[in-house]
């Protein structure tokens, strides 16, 4: 998202690295953990106490860069509780996801974003941790509250039918898609009309043509790609996040608040009945996408 605008936090601009690099397993020292979600220090936190939370980190260099190339293929993090005791939540072995390239050169329009490490774990209580690991140069903070005081969509709840814009009715937006392509897929129907539909409903947040950061895959391509692959009976929606950035109205579209997002790209995925089952944010490979996609059954 354009930075400054509207209050919100995070963007992401997708590329990706298309071959693999040679398995390794764990960083060289001196990597540092970069945060690519809103950990409670750099933004307002979106980690919710008691369910499984999702934090994807890249390593950086000693440059300051994320490494998108020689990563290793996993990390072992683990998370403690900050201050004196220390106490330990777990120790996870955190999959590499996106790809690695080998040659320099970016693919902007197919696929995945530049390596990034998905951890996923229970915060039991409200309050600030520490993520670290063998070859993390200096531990992660981040904050931790409880779900009712967060904004943002969480599993268990219901998706808010939200009116949307289609090609038939852009409601007051333009474009209703920025993908360099011109208009993209999924604008159908509405949200509402979605929830209204037989079968589970996928709503991808998101502004292609306005992101600024690192780790974003091309998300409309990577969830075409995974619905491809499915039999239900699929309702597909995406909406930007901006009114009309092109006459630099950066004034936020209706499903941002209904969603409580201060940040983008966002996958939500719903069953038959309306009720979330997977949400994805920040950042996403075709892995990931897939899963989310798999948790209605």
């Amino acid at each position: 998202m354009a930075a400054g605008a509207a209050g919100l936090l995070l963007a992401a601009c997708g590329r990706r690295p298309a071959a693999p690099t040679p398995a390794t397993t764990s960083p060289p020292a001196g990597y540092r953990l970069g945060a690519r979600f809103a950990d409670g220090y750099a933004a307002p936190t979106v980690l919710a106490s008691g369910s499984p939370q999702r934090a994807p980190y890249v390593l950086l260099g000693a440059d300051g860069w994320p490494v998108d190339r020689g990563g290793p293929d996993a990390i072992d993090l683990t998370v403690s509780h900050s201050g004196p005791d220390g106490e330990v939540v777990g120790t996870f072995t955190v999959a590499r996801h996106g790809t690695s390239r080998d040659d320099g050169h970016e693919d902007h329009d197919h696929g995945d974003p530049i390596p990034y490490y998905p951890l996923v774990f229970v915060p039991p209580s409200s309050g600030d941790y520490l993520v670290d690991g063998p070859g993390i140069s200096e531990a992660h903070a981040l904050r931790v509250v409880n779900a009712d005081q967060l904004d943002v969509v969480q599993v268990g709840d219901l998706l808010p039918a939200v009116g949307t814009p289609t090609i038939l009715d852009a409601r007051g937006v333009d474009p209703i898609c920025t993908q360099a392509t011109g208009v993209c897929q999924f604008h159908e129907v509405t949200v509402t009309e979605a929830l209204g539909r037989p079968g589970p409903t996928a709503l991808l947040v998101s502004t292609p043509r306005f992101c600024q950061q690192d780790v974003c895959g091309p998300t409309i391509g990577l969830l075409a790609d995974a619905l491809h692959q499915r039999t239900e009976p699929w309702s597909a929606v995406h909406a930007e996040v901006y009114v009309a950035p092109l006459e630099n109205d950066f004034s936020t579209t209706p499903v941002v608040a209904a969603l409580g997002l201060s940040f983008e790209p966002s996958l939500v995925v719903a069953d038959a009945t309306g009720r979330i089952t997977a949400v994805l944010h920040f950042t996403m490979d075709a892995t990931e996408v897939a899963a989310a996609l798999s948790s209605v059954a």
